[in-house]
């Protein structure tokens, strides 16, 4: 089962859109990992997946998260994406994407401004051999996005348009499986929307938290809804997660 399909069958099976951002902090592992471990036990039959940042691996390991929080997700039938946001040079992003897949990551995010040749390319292969998605950073949720995300630049056909317009066209060019655009940004959602029409899923990060509306994001265009503090930072995970439950079909 592809990336796509498992995600799909997911957020269909607990009718939700929900990719919950497991991105807690603590210095003490123990601590970080329970407290980890329970949010995702109290939220598994809400969400359609679980999105790890580098907060998780840089306090518990990969092994350790390999070896628990991915185990449950996996048992739980839910597909595990590495937000790496890889940006480097090819063989620097073919070791890292290939290490995440391996330890039983279902998707990675990199960002499309590494370029193709010796940049992504290296990623898309790696995902094509391990049977893996790539979802690319199309615009951010934060403030400062804007400087460079909404920034015009030369397209290739002799016209201006803005980055986020540009990653756009990349990834339909490269065949990425998703994009990921801000929630605090309906107006940009809708764009990229209209871009690629129903050929790709759309993530959208910064709902709660950050400003970012769910039901707005979905209007908009979003497919998928990452939230993470929301959710995790609540004396309730489990009610805080039902209450931004969207079924796919709506």
């Amino acid at each position: 089962m592809s990336f796509e399909e498992k995600i799909l069958s997911a957020a269909t099976r607990n009718q939700s859109r929900t990719v919950l951002a497991l991105d807690l902090e603590n210095p003490d592992p123990s601590l970080l990992l329970s407290k980890s471990m329970a949010v995702l036990r109290s939220v598994k039959d809400m969400i359609c997946a679980v999105k790890i940042n580098r907060q998780l691996i840089l306090g518990l390991g990969l092994r350790a998260v390999t070896d628990s929080i991915l185990e449950l997700a996996n048992n739980s039938n839910l597909p595990a994406i590495m937000d790496a946001k890889l940006n480097d040079v090819g063989h620097t992003n073919e070791f890292m994407a290939r290490t995440y897949f391996d330890a039983g990551f279902d998707a990675i995010i990199a960002s499309p401004v590494a370029g193709w040749t010796d940049g992504l390319d290296k990623v898309f292969s790696a995902a094509q051999s391990h049977k893996k998605g790539v979802l690319l950073l199309t615009y951010m949720s934060n403030p400062g996005a804007e400087e460079f995300y909404s920034l015009k630049a030369d397209s290739g056909d002799n016209s201006q348009k803005p980055m986020f317009e540009i990653l756009t066209q990349r990834a339909l060019d490269w065949k990425a499986q998703g994009l990921i655009v801000g929630a605090t940004k309906p107006k940009i959602i809708s764009r990229v929307r209209e871009l690629v029409g129903p050929k790709l899923s759309i993530y959208s990060p910064g709902v709660g938290a950050q400003g970012g509306d769910a039901e707005t994001a979905v209007e908009a265009g979003a497919t998928y809804l990452i939230i993470g503090r929301a959710i995790y930072a609540n004396e309730d995970p489990k009610s805080a997660a039902l209450g931004f439950r969207i079924e796919p079909n709506e």
